[in-house]
C-alpha cells in the first residue's frame, strides 16, 4: 500500500465528520476547518484532509481557548464595574512572584519568554489581589493576617500563574519546581 493511499484513508469526509454542519456546498461554508483543509472528493462530496483524532484535538484546543478568553473578558468587566483596575492588579501579581524587571527577567528559549519565580507571596492591603482571591475566580489565595502588623498574605495560585502568564505574554513555571 503507498503512502498515497494510506493518507487518503486517514481524510475526514463532512458526511461523517461530527464537528462539521451537514455536507453539502451550504454546510461547507459554515465547517471553520473547510477553508484551510477542505477538499472536495471526486464524487462530488465535501471533505477535508484532516483525521477524525486531529480534528477532535483542534476542536478541545479552540473550546479551550473561547473558555480562557471569556474568563477573562468577564474578569475584565467586573473589574470595571467594581470600580478595580486590571493593570495595577497586573502589576502587583508581578511583584508578587518578583518579575518586576530591576534584577529579574524573564529568559528566552526558542523565541519564547519564560520565567521561573524564586518567590510566591505578597503582603499587603489590597483591594484587588482580595478581589481576584473569591472562589469564583481562584487566581489569588489569601492567608489572613497572624502578624503584628495585620497584614494578609496573598499567594498566586496555579489558575493565577496561567492568567498573569496569558497577560505579560510569558510562561511562568511554579516557584517550586
Amino acid at each position: 500500500m503507498s503512502p498515497r493511499s494510506r493518507k487518503r484513508g486517514n481524510q475526514m469526509k463532512c458526511d461523517f465528520c461530527p464537528f462539521a454542519p451537514p455536507s453539502g456546498p451550504e454546510g461547507a461554508d459554515d465547517c471553520p476547518m473547510f477553508d484551510e483543509y477542505g477538499t472536495e472528493w471526486k464524487d462530488g462530496r465535501c471533505g477535508c484532509t484532516l483525521s477524525y483524532s486531529h480534528l477532535k484535538k483542534l476542536d478541545e484546543m479552540r473550546s479551550e481557548y473561547y473558555g480562557i478568553m471569556g474568563m477573562e473578558m468577564g474578569l475584565e468587566m467586573d473589574f470595571e464595574n467594581h470600580g478595580l483596575s486590571m493593570e495595577k492588579a497586573v502589576d502587583h501579581a508581578k511583584h508578587m512572584i518578583g518579575l518586576d524587571g530591576f534584577r529579574h527577567k524573564p529568559y528566552t528559549r526558542h523565541r519564547k519568554q519564560f520565567y521561573r519565580p524564586y518567590r510566591n507571596h505578597w503582603a499587603g492591603f489590597d483591594a484587588e489581589l482580595d478581589y481576584m482571591s473569591h472562589k469564583a475566580f481562584g487566581l489569588t489565595e489569601k492567608q489572613e493576617p497572624d502578624r503584628p502588623d495585620g497584614m494578609p498574605f496573598y499567594y498566586l495560585t496555579r489558575a493565577g500563574l496561567d492568567w498573569l502568564g496569558r497577560q505579560i505574554g510569558v510562561t511562568i513555571r511554579d516557584p517550586e519546581d
